[in-house]
């Protein structure tokens, strides 16, 4: 592999007293930037999960049980201080949404309340002073640190922004030049600390001070040294994600014990490149992020959407009918999966990255959401059953029950955007959604559908007056054959995985009618075992204990597949449990000749009693035993 290197960058970090706020405009302009707040009102069933989440768990949330740890400062080695942050940015974010001034108190306390544990020298954590520094403490910073900037970026409040300022220079003076080494602290070859890259860019936006801008490029530099993690070098350099770190020898047969290939802190420091991009325009950074994705794309990602094993990357999109893997896919992995695909979709405006946050979306964070908001699944099987993720650090709580309501109150902000030339469709369903063009016209969209129960998506576009504008509108990858009209006048040209953009002169009531590729396509696992799964538009199937019956008889039995290659599943109305969002009727065929149908769900409610009584499966062996179709499922997978 080539040498590659990153540019030296000139570090002086000196204590000085706070200088006015000067505000910096990034050098790179995002391609696809989000709607105003409260721009965007989802309606179904994203909008019912998404409204759980936040009443029953984001506003729920005691306040009192985030503070006390920084408090008493009495950790030296555990990670309560993420879970302020994590929480908090779910709750900005949702107001974003909502607009409720309910939870507009409830950030406001909570503000309150962490910045009256903040000490004279400036520092938000919980660590002892010993221990500051060790461990996870960096990591939490982050979070209290991005928790801060997301109010700041809601109210503008300049005490917030002074706090946040104080909270950075503290660690400035601990660690750089001279003093303490990011590369040598934290976990994971420096990433958890080094992830701290993100909110200090944010930092410097808001702030225009240098300090902050060469502590990030700092952080980067430290990263290419033979202390650290060299991030840019394998990324840009095409190792693969798997391989970036060091494994134990001899390799043991669960990949969970594979070595330093930390996914969500590696995910969450190229998040943090994507920022310093914008800010800087160095190539660099955005080629190791944007090379990053194929490589976690082609080699971790699994059929519904997220990828590793103990919370390490473990080779494994071409393990995923493997039984040894028995902590499949954190949802803190998919959460950040989908996090950095938004960072990566608004540099670049292409669609690969929505298709893959709209993959993930439908099943593997819904499949790990608590039907009803309160809880989340820390591991996500690919067969098994789901279970509540245990309780972290003596709370009640847990990393991936902080961190998945990010991901649901980011869904809003991403479904439709704008760009230069007007507004950006980029997930399904219906919703209403309020854009303003480059020139002051207020245009709105309206989504009649049923999307993803059916392929069919009506968009209504509503601007106050004529108005000549681009409408674009995502082609998911995955829909081969797309038809497209407006006012029922055919359009062409419409490609799979792309962008449909329909410049003309808008006039209020015009209809755009979308009709996507819903017939039911058979994956093969990768690996090249004889296993398959079936999708229906973005939508993984699944065998469920409770809708998946037994066929008298049916020891093998094959799925049925036209003269294309597809299958003909049926969306059905039977009586199915409460807690199965989409039931289908599959047609296979019998070695003795016969066509029977059997039940599938939706992945994202395989598995939501969390028990034994909902046991599921993804991935069918060829041929399938349909006798007794769940009985070989381990019982102990997932229950973590």
């Amino acid at each position: 592999m080539k040498c590659l290197t990153v540019l030296p960058v000139i570090f002086a970090l000196t204590a000085t007293a706070l200088a006015a706020e000067s505000p910096v405009e990034p050098k790179v302009k995002d391609a696809v930037r989000p709607l105003a707040p409260g721009a965007v009102t989802l309606e179904g069933h994203l909008a019912d999960r998404l409204g759980v989440c936040i009443e029953n768990r984001i506003k729920a949330q005691s306040i009192a049980d985030l503070i006390e740890p920084f408090q008493k400062r009495e950790e030296t080695r555990l990670w309560r201080s993420e879970f302020w942050g994590k929480w908090f940015m779910s709750a900005a974010w949702a107001y974003r949404y909502s607009q409720d001034p309910q939870l507009k108190t409830i950030l406001d306390k909570a503000v309150a309340e962490l910045l009256a544990t903040q000490t004279p020298d400036g520092y938000l954590g919980t660590y002892t002073k010993q221990t500051e520094t060790d461990n996870w403490d960096i990591w939490g910073r982050k979070y209290t640190l991005l928790g801060l900037m997301s109010y700041y970026d809601l109210t503008g409040d300049k005490k917030v922004l002074a706090a946040a300022r104080r909270h950075a220079d503290y660690l400035l003076s601990q660690v750089g030049p001279g003093k303490r080494d990011i590369a040598k602290l934290g976990w994971w070859s420096g990433m958890a600390a080094g992830s701290i890259l993100e909110p200090m860019v944010l930092l410097y936006n808001a702030t225009g001070d240098r300090r902050y801008l060469d502590f990030a490029q700092y952080i980067v530099e430290r990263w290419e040294s033979p202390e650290g993690p060299k991030l840019l070098n394998k990324s840009r350099g095409d190792v693969l994600v798997f391989d970036m770190f060091d494994k134990p020898k001899p390799v043991k047969k669960n990949y969970g014990d594979y070595g330093q290939s930390k996914a969500y802190e590696m995910m969450s420091c190229y998040e943090g490149l994507c920022e310093l991009y914008r800010v800087t325009g160095t190539p660099a950074y955005r080629e190791a992020a944007e090379k990053l994705f194929p490589n976690i794309l082609a080699t971790e990602i699994t059929v519904v959407g997220s990828g590793s094993n103990m919370e390490r990357w473990c080779d494994g999109h071409r393990h995923q009918v493997d039984r040894s893997i028995t902590h499949w896919m954190e949802t803190c992995v998919t959460v950040t999966w989908m996090k950095l695909c938004y960072q990566l979709y608004r540099i670049s405006g292409e669609a690969k990255y929505m298709d893959e946050i709209e993959r993930s979306v439908y099943n593997a964070l819904l499949g790990a959401q608590k039907l009803d908001g309160t809880w989340w699944s820390h591991y996500s099987p690919m067969d098994g059953l789901h279970g509540p993720a245990p309780e972290h650090c003596g709370m009640h709580q847990n990393c991936c029950v902080a961190n998945g309501p990010r991901a649901m109150a980011l869904l809003p902000m991403l479904s439709v955007m704008t760009n230069d030339d007007g507004p950006v469709v980029n997930l399904y369903g219906p919703s209403t959604a309020n854009a303003v063009l480059q020139d002051g016209t207020k245009v709105q969209l309206r989504q009649i559908t049923d999307y993803p129960k059916t392929g069919t998506v009506d968009v209504v576009v509503t601007p106050e007056r004529a108005a000549a504008f681009t409408l674009s509108l995502r082609i998911p990858g995955w829909s081969e054959q797309t038809t497209v009209s407006v006012n029922d006048e055919p359009v062409d040209n419409v490609a799979a995985g792309s962008y449909l953009r329909l410049a003309r002169t808008w006039k209020p009531g015009d209809r755009v009618r979308l009709a996507f590729d819903f017939r039911s396509r058979v994956v093969p696992v990768p690996d090249g075992q004889s296993f398959v799964a079936l999708l229906r538009g973005p939508i993984v199937l699944a065998m469920d204990k409770r809708i998946t019956r037994p066929v008298e008889g049916a020891t093998a039995a094959r799925l049925k597949t036209d003269a294309q290659g597809f299958v003909n599943v049926r969306l059905v109305d039977a009586q199915q449990p409460a807690s199965v969002w989409m039931q289908f009727d599959v047609p296979m065929h019998t070695a003795d000749g016969r066509d029977v149908a059997v039940q599938m769900c939706d992945f994202g409610s395989a598995g939501q009693t969390w028990d034994e009584d909902s046991l599921y499966r993804v991935w069918l062996p060829v041929p399938a035993d349909l006798s007794e179709p769940l009985a070989d499922v381990p019982h102990h997978a997932g229950a973590h």
